[in-house]
């Protein structure tokens, strides 16, 4: 079973790199339940949840962006974990029944401390709330979750390179941000937020503009580069709400010569859509 999912998984990972540059996929299906052991608020809208599991020992981040399935209780079955032979997440949790079925959302690993056995997960609170917000919000110690290993899409070019974020990809950005030395040639870094949004300080010297919305998502990162065009990008990173992602990419596409290859890009929600 698991070398057919593989296999799977190989053809689609293939048909990716056509249109996006190549993210790092795990071999292997990684599967274990974790435990909550800290919470705190770190701003009005950003909740961090620290989950412990004696698997966080040998586990090892593919790169700063590291993403995971967190895998949720349901509210009266509680956690049914789904067939870890599976390589495919969605189709292992689908095959769950439905009145066992936990919740899947995709998160970042903003820390990671193997010494302690223990990843934090920083969660943007939403105003239209999802079931990863909702299961956020209401977290305490000694509540357990399910871990599906993911991946990562970041990389490190020597050539200079756009990053674009909005809340929801924040945690994400900031772990890059801190794993980049401070002399990273025409680092071009943009932030695009709403105006009530309190963007936390990144631990980093590289810090990034941070645009508030003004008309359609997107727009205020457009604009920014339209007024300061990167000299030749080699690698662009645009993770966020998808119309976001989907209207930067296409200038990147068009107005700065880059490659379908160099842009690594993700669709983190959609507007009018539940998040998290």
């Amino acid at each position: 079973m698991q070398k057919v999912n593989r296999l799977q998984a190989a053809v689609v990972d293939k048909v990716s790199t056509l249109v996006a540059a190549p993210s790092r996929r795990r071999d292997e299906a990684l599967q274990f339940t974790m435990r909550v052991s800290g919470v705190e608020q770190l701003s009005a809208h950003q909740r961090r949840v620290t989950f412990t599991a004696p698997e966080f020992a040998d586990y090892a981040v593919t790169g700063p962006d590291e993403y995971f399935g967190l895998l949720m209780p349901h509210p009266v079955a509680g956690l049914r974990m789904p067939d870890p032979e599976r390589y495919n997440t969605r189709q292992a949790v689908h095959r769950v029944p439905e009145h066992e079925r936990p919740e899947l959302r995709w998160y970042t690993v903003r820390a990671h401390r193997p010494a302690v056995r223990e990843i934090d997960v920083d969660f943007v609170i939403h105003e239209h709330v999802g079931p990863g917000t909702r299961w956020a919000a209401g977290a305490r110690v000694g509540d357990i979750a399910g871990f599906r290993g993911g991946g990562s899409g970041y990389q490190q070019p020597v050539t200079p390179q756009v990053l674009v974020a909005d809340e929801a990809a924040l945690p994400a950005l900031s772990a890059i941000l801190e794993s980049l030395p401070v002399d990273v040639p025409d680092l071009r870094v943009y932030l695009e937020v709403g105006e009530d949004f309190a963007a936390p300080a990144i631990a980093s010297t590289l810090q990034p503009v941070v645009l508030r919305l003004h008309g359609e998502r997107g727009d205020a990162v457009i604009a920014a580069l339209a007024d300061d065009p990167p000299l030749e990008p080699g690698f662009a990173w645009v993770c966020g709400e998808a119309g976001m992602v989907a209207k930067v990419r296409r200038h990147l596409l068009h107005e700065t010569g880059l490659h379908r290859q160099q842009i690594l890009f993700s669709g983190y929600w959609k507007l009018g859509h539940a998040r998290g």
